[in-house]
């Protein structure tokens, strides 16, 4: 049977063999944090959103990306959205994450776009499973959608605003992973 992967970006500041959430880097590495939080510059409002199966905020998980990176690579400089620099990313197999609490993000949405006081439903997560995280590694016609109207405005663009996340609660060891420039 093939593996089923899930990705996480390797940031540039990166320290040690472990992906902790947002949270566990504040205390753990606060010059990390610092860098890591501007990120959310301008919807710091998400940051104490709570994510109902795991009855825990928004910062105290993992994020990882079904899509594989070299897709979101390619659709973004296919649109004209050009990204030269190389990123690195984690290759996860889901079935090291199955071992945590975790939980499927659908982020399928339209009527939270820009609502700072937004809380999410039980409908839009999914328990994980392999199929259906296969099922939606695709590009999303919504994401695509939102990528060309970041380009007709000249705007940044959030690389997953609307793609499904996969969640996990805890600490991941990632130092058997693959590691990967997003251009391969």
């Amino acid at each position: 049977m093939k593996n089923t992967y899930v990705y996480h970006r390797k940031s540039f500041d990166f320290i040690g063999d472990k992906l902790y959430s947002l949270n566990d880097i504040k205390t753990i590495h606060p010059s990390i944090y610092e860098s890591s939080i501007k990120k959310y510059e301008g919807r710091e409002w998400i940051l104490d959103i709570t994510i109902p199966p795991l009855n825990c905020l928004w910062n105290d998980v993992i994020h990882t990306s079904l899509m594989h990176p070299s897709l979101i690579y390619k659709t973004l400089n296919e649109i004209g959205l050009l990204h030269r620099k190389s990123i690195l990313w984690f290759e996860i197999p889901l079935d090291d994450i199955l071992k945590f609490s975790n939980t499927l993000y659908l982020n399928d949405r339209v009527d939270r776009d820009g609502d700072k006081t937004i809380s999410f439903l039980e409908t839009d997560f999914e328990p994980v499973n392999s199929n259906r995280i296969v099922e939606l590694s695709g590009m999303p016609d919504i994401n695509l959608k939102y990528y060309h109207e970041c380009f007709k405005k000249s705007e940044q663009c959030l690389l997953w605003n609307y793609a499904p996340h996969l969640f996990l609660k805890g600490v991941l060891d990632v130092s058997k992973y693959r590691v990967f420039d997003w251009k391969d």
